[in-house]
Parts: C-alpha cells; sequence; structure tokens
C-alpha cells in the first residue's frame, strides 16, 4: 500500500496482515455468488433484438477458434456460460479481428463484433473466469476509425458485395426510406459438384458416425437447412412412416416460414432409416437429438460411438468444414450447402413460391435471383 507524504513523495506502508476479517471474507462470498449470476443480470436486461445480434457475433467467435483449430473444451456458449471464456486472452481477440478482415467481413462489423467480445469478457472477468489484469488488456483491442478502416480496405482484397440497398417505411410516414451500406455476406458461395455432393452423402465407412455423417450433410445438401434449424431436430421430427421431416426455423421465428414439413428425398429417408434403427440409441428415442455428437474415429475403425448429446450450431459448422476439407473443399459451410440445394431446386424447375416454401424465405427476390440464374445458363447453353 502506497501514500503520499507532505513533499509528494511516494512512501510505502505494509499491507496489513493477519487473518481475514469477517467482512473480507463475506466479501469474497458475495464476489462468488454475483460472479455466477452476473450473466443472468445483463442478459434480463437487454432488448431481444440486441441479445439476437449478440448471440451471432458470439456464434461468429466461436467458429473463429473453431477455423483455428482450438478445441473449445468447455462449451461454445458465450453468451451464457461464463465457463465459455475461461483461457480467452488479449491476443486471442486481436486475432478474432484480423480474422473477420481475412474472411472479408465489412469494417462496421468486425467493430460490432469486438464491441460484443469486449464486453461479455469484461463480464467474465466479473465472474471470476478471466484475470483482471487480462481483462484490461482484452479492453484495450480497439477496432478501427473511419478513416483507418478506409485505409484498410484500401489494401485488401474485396471478397464480398461492395453494397446492398433494402427499403423500408417508418410507421406514419407515405414515403419509403432507401438505405445502402456494405454488405457483409460473400459475394459467391463455394460451389460444388454434383459428384462432390453425391460422395458427402454416403457413409464414409461402416461406423455410426459415418453414417451420422452422410444424414447431416444430406439433410443439408438435399433440403438446405440452416445449421440453426438442423442442430434443433428430434428423432420425433422425422416419421419415416410417412416419409416427413418436421422443423422449426428459428431465423424466421413468428412468419408462416416458421414451422414447416418436407417430405424426404429417397437418399435422406434411406440413411435415417438405417440410421435410427441401426445406430441410434434407443434410450434417448422419441425426444433426443437427431445429429448425435460422437467418438473419434480411430485408424484401426474402431471408436466413433455415438455421444449422448446434440451436435450445436458451431459443432455442426465445424463438422461440415471437416468433411468439406478431406474432399478437397476448404472452407465449405452449411451456406454452401443450402446455394447447392436451391441451385439444384432450381435446374429441376421449381417455381418462386415453392423455393420460397421449401427454404423459408420471406422476400421473392431470393428465390427469383436462382431461378434467374438457371434460365440464363439455359438459354446461354441454347
Amino acid at each position: 500500500m502506497t501514500t503520499r507524504s507532505n513533499w509528494g513523495r511516494i512512501q510505502t506502508r505494509p499491507a496489513p496482515t493477519g487473518p481475514a476479517t469477517p467482512l473480507e471474507i463475506a466479501g469474497q462470498v458475495a464476489n462468488r455468488a454475483a460472479g455466477r449470476v452476473v450473466f443472468q443480470r445483463y442478459l434480463e436486461q437487454k432488448a431481444a433484438n440486441t441479445l439476437k445480434r449478440h448471440g451471432r457475433d458470439l456464434e461468429l467467435f466461436a467458429e473463429y477458434l473453431v477455423d483455428g483449430q482450438i478445441p473449445l473444451v468447455h462449451t461454445a456458449r458465450f453468451q451464457t456460460d461464463p465457463q465459455a471464456w475461461h483461457g480467452v486472452t488479449w491476443g486471442i481477440v486481436e486475432g478474432f479481428v484480423h480474422w473477420q478482415l481475412a474472411e472479408g467481413f465489412a469494417i462496421a462489423s468486425v467493430n460490432a463484433r469486438l464491441s460484443t467480445v469486449r464486453t461479455y469478457a469484461a463480464l467474465a472477468v466479473k465472474a471470476g473466469v478471466i484475470s483482471p489484469e487480462e481483462g484490461l488488456l482484452i479492453q484495450g483491442v480497439r477496432g478501427f476509425s473511419r478513416q483507418g478502416g478506409l485505409n484498410v480496405d484500401a489494401r485488401r482484397e474485396q471478397t464480398r458485395k461492395k453494397k446492398i440497398s433494402y427499403a423500408y417505411k417508418l410507421d406514419g410516414r407515405h414515403r419509403r426510406v432507401v438505405v445502402t451500406r456494405r454488405a457483409t455476406r460473400k459475394e459467391k458461395a463455394l460451389l460444388l459438384t454434383a459428384v462432390q455432393a453425391a460422395h458427402l452423402k454416403e457413409p464414409a465407412n461402416d461406423s455410426p458416425q459415418a453414417w451420422r455423417d452422410a444424414l447431416l450433410m444430406t439433410l443439408l445438401l438435399d433440403h438446405g437447412l440452416r445449421a440453426s434449424e438442423l442442430a434443433l431436430l428430434t428423432v420425433e421430427d422425422v416419421d419415416l412412416a410417412a416419409g416427413t421431416l418436421s422443423f422449426f426455423r428459428p431465423k424466421v421465428q413468428g412468419t408462416d416460414h416458421a414451422f414447416t414439413t418436407h417430405r424426404l428425398t429417397p437418399t435422406a429417408a434411406r440413411l435415417a432409416r438405417t440410421y435410427l434403427a441401426s445406430f441410434y440409441p434407443a434410450n434417448l428415442k422419441p425426444n433426443g437429438p437427431l445429429i448425435l455428437a460422437s467418438s473419434r474415429l480411430k485408424k484401426d475403425g474402431s471408436g466413433g460411438a455415438l455421444q449422448p448429446r446434440g451436435l450445436s450450431r458451431v459443432r455442426l459448422s465445424e463438422r461440415v468444414r471437416f468433411l468439406g476439407r478431406n474432399l478437397g473443399l476448404p472452407h465449405l459451410s452449411a451456406h454452401d450447402c443450402r446455394h447447392f440445394c436451391a441451385t439444384q431446386m432450381a435446374r429441376f424447375g421449381y417455381g418462386v413460391d415453392e423455393l420460397m416454401a421449401w427454404f423459408g424465405w420471406t422476400s421473392a427476390q431470393t428465390a427469383m435471383r436462382y431461378v434467374a440464374m438457371q434460365t440464363v445458363q439455359t438459354r446461354s447453353r441454347g
């Protein structure tokens, strides 16, 4: 402990010694108790849209860690579980910024996600998961100023759409407002061939893991599910007798497309029947997660057993990327599989309304792009 003398010099005073006082003990107990609920209290005070945006930001943070081959030993639930932040350092957060730049994300998006990560890292400090010293360093990771962002953009290759425009009408106003902003989505999806897709939809061996992977990829490639939709599926969502798949779409919650039913494609029905009859644990039926985690498959063919927990959205994305990399498709994503499915259906002659219903799109423009693209390709061949 230090004090300043009358002459302005710093003098050192020894810290008090002896057993902790009742107040000190009570303070430490209170800190631990408050740390356990600090995330919950923060989440209770935020608006639903804010929490949704934070959730997307932290899911991307988890994907960055997965992309860097960093195992998520504790959990990927960075928004709700303080233990998920165990081991996060300022260097990891700094790396997240540079990873986003390399992936082509807009500067504004990079800054917003960095702010989200710093906010939840500060909560993790209060929860006692991140040390105060490391927390200060994390808060010191800075984003980009307007001019700094322009300088960065001038030097990096632009792999995403430069601008997108959309219009909306404010309540009580007659005129629409047109907004133009930089896009954060890749301009072009990774293109799969029919041969590559067929390979991904067949089990690589006779292990439970391989059959799970084949079903996983088939639901993405044949049915165009989002990773979030696939993670929510349970066994009872698959009706083999009726040949249907029923599921919920969180992204369009509150619309007519939130709940939907698909007729299973022949490949999906065949894989689901074998997977559920021969490999899926009977004690988890009928409410257990459909896509289960698995143990590691060893070189001698052993392992790959299904675990009694489902794959999260992040783990699903990690698995898709792993399977794509093994096939020579780096950075394969669930969205790439969805793009393949939409392209194939447009090629087979499905109309705009049919595509909107199948993929849960609330805008006809998205479906029209695939139909128009296929029309142009047909004309160029003719």
